[in-house]
């Protein structure tokens, strides 16, 4: 295999691997104890919720290529705010834009992650 067929192939497969990830930023000072990963978190995608909360964090998620809807980028930042402790996500922006000169698509989004305040 030449240089060019091997770097036209590694590059095709970073084309149609897709990548997802999710992080979260404290904004509060206080930490708290990890929920399993698949918790039942909840999302609200139109605004907060009416019921008393705080808010303990931002959540960033993205997806490329293959991977950059939203039914693919949610689930990982469902998860990573599971292990951050919150009880739901609010969703504050969703973006999605091609990158590079493939125009490989992109979705990142936004959101704050909080917790229930006990009432």
């Amino acid at each position: 295999m030449t240089k060019t067929s091997t770097a036209a192939l590694l590059g095709s497969l970073l084309l149609f691997s897709g990548c997802l990830s999710a992080n979260f930023t404290p904004t509060s000072g206080s930490l708290y104890e990890p929920r399993p990963s698949d918790c039942d978190i909840e999302v609200f995608s139109s605004g907060p919720p009416d019921r008393a909360f705080e808010e303990i964090g931002v959540l960033e998620g993205q997806g490329k290529a293959w991977k950059a809807e939203l039914r693919d980028v949610l689930p990982v930042m469902m998860e990573e705010g599971c292990q951050a402790g919150g009880d739901a996500i609010v969703m504050t922006s969703s973006n999605t834009f091609a990158e590079g000169e493939a125009g490989i698509a992109n979705q990142r989004i936004t959101a704050t992650l909080i917790r229930w305040k006990n009432e």
